[in-house]
């Protein structure tokens, strides 16, 4: 009698796993294209990570800066994790080297703001994160931010961003390297928090028309709705006159690659992007036909990177100029964003800035956008283009009422405002 024949257990089981490994292969495109879109579909998003699906949210702080306080009470509520970087105490030698022999229209304010800018993007860059959002300590935003606000935002960000699809199911997938904002390789800065990205300048007046009427559909942009952005009317002047020239919807946020972005509150960027802001395009040391306001400079970066497409084919029309830089830099300048209405705005008040300036004797006066806004901010007591925010104190509580603040996380978490749960 022959013996029974014995099963190859181990080589049929290879084969099966080959067999898994080609079909996944083979269909993985499909596959992720299927999902992704299926996920975006969906009306209700899941709420953002802690750090809003950045590596770090990194505040930009001077050391005993009055309004840590408020910043840290609005964090705790919205359950942001944020990283403060140290910063030095900064000599008038600093500023010197700094000002690098230009004194008109530079302020000491700005460039202790904008050393500070450079102190938060080093921290990011020898933290080995991927992406990092910037936030200055005067910042304002949303009860709703990490609940509405900011899934809305990245689930846009990746309509127009597409993650990179993973060559394996089987690869392990790097927290350093989430790509809840799109394809880090496909951008540079986003700003999320702005005073206002006009399409063009500002005057006291209000938006200076272009030669072309305002318009998206120039520029690669999603149009999304976002039922925590305030009524028209009770916008900010200026977003009004926009939004209505672009015929935008009510209730309704646009992500749009930049145009002519004002203010440094609130942005995200990538290790290229913090690398190139700090050597080349926005340089500690001021020069002669350069910014002089870190603001500006990111401005000027923006519109050097506009004409580089976002994503970036690999037949890069308006590459970097240096062809040995362009394995790394895709752009004579960045990729920017801009999610429009903000979800980020500095508080009512003068500006630290000023407050520098006016003890130095300089010469300070208020900026279009936050006069144009200072009625509007009395009768809605808050921010402006905030509808929820913590400016008004509405929000506070004492440092030690764990009650409070448990039930004003609750809040947030459930995307509600007071209105909401006083109708």
């Amino acid at each position: 009698m022959l013996a029974p024949r014995k099963r190859p257990l181990p080589l049929l089981a290879a084969l099966t796993f080959t067999l898994v490994i080609f079909f996944y292969h083979h269909h993985v495109d499909r596959i992720y294209l299927q999902w992704s879109s299926t996920s975006e579909l969906l009306p209700h998003k899941l709420p953002a990570n802690n750090t809003l699906g950045f590596g770090a949210v990194v505040v930009v702080s001077a050391p005993e800066s009055p309004r840590l306080h408020s910043l840290l009470q609005a964090a705790a509520v919205t359950d942001l994790a944020l990283t403060i970087p140290s910063q030095p105490e900064w000599t008038e030698g600093d500023v010197r080297r700094f000002r690098n022999g230009q004194d008109k229209d530079v302020q000491k304010g700005s460039i202790l703001a904008w050393m500070g800018h450079h102190n938060a993007l080093q921290w990011f860059l020898d933290s080995g994160l991927e992406t990092a959002l910037i936030l200055e300590d005067d910042v304002d935003w949303d009860i709703r931010l990490r609940s509405i606000q900011i899934p809305l935002a990245a689930s846009a960000a990746r309509t127009m961003l597409p993650p990179a699809k993973r060559s394996s199911r089987f690869r392990k997938t790097d927290a350093k390297h989430i790509q809840y904002w799109g394809d880090p390789k496909s951008w540079d800065l986003l700003y999320l928090g702005h005073c206002g990205d006009y399409f063009n300048e500002v005057t006291y007046e209000g938006l200076v028309p272009a030669e072309k009427p305002f318009n998206l559909t120039d520029l690669p942009h999603v149009v999304y709705a976002d039922p925590s952005l305030p009524n028209r009317d009770e916008l900010h002047p200026f977003t009004q006159s926009l939004f209505e020239a672009l015929r935008m919807p009510a209730h309704s946020r646009a992500f749009h690659r930049s145009k002519f972005p004002l203010c440094s509150f609130g942005y995200a960027v990538t290790r290229p992007a913090a690398e190139r802001l700090l050597s080349d395009l926005a340089p500690p040391k001021l020069s002669p036909k350069g910014a002089k306001a870190f603001d500006v400079a990111l401005l000027h970066a923006c519109s050097k990177g506009s004409k580089t497409p976002s994503p970036t084919p690999q037949e890069n029309p308006k590459p970097h100029p240096d062809p040995k830089l362009r394995h790394k830099y895709a752009s004579p300048g960045l990729r920017c964003w801009t999610v429009n209405s903000e979800l980020f705005h500095h508080m009512p008040g003068a500006s630290q800035i000023a407050q520098i300036g006016q003890v130095m004797g300089e010469k300070v006066g208020i900026p279009p956008v936050d006069l144009a806004g200072q009625t509007q901010v009395a009768n809605r007591n808050q921010t402006p283009n905030i509808g929820c925010g913590f400016w008004n104190g509405e929000f506070s509580f004492d440092d030690d009422d764990v009650v409070r603040l448990e039930y004003l996380q609750e809040l947030g978490r459930a995307g509600k405002c007071w209105e909401e749960t006083e109708a």
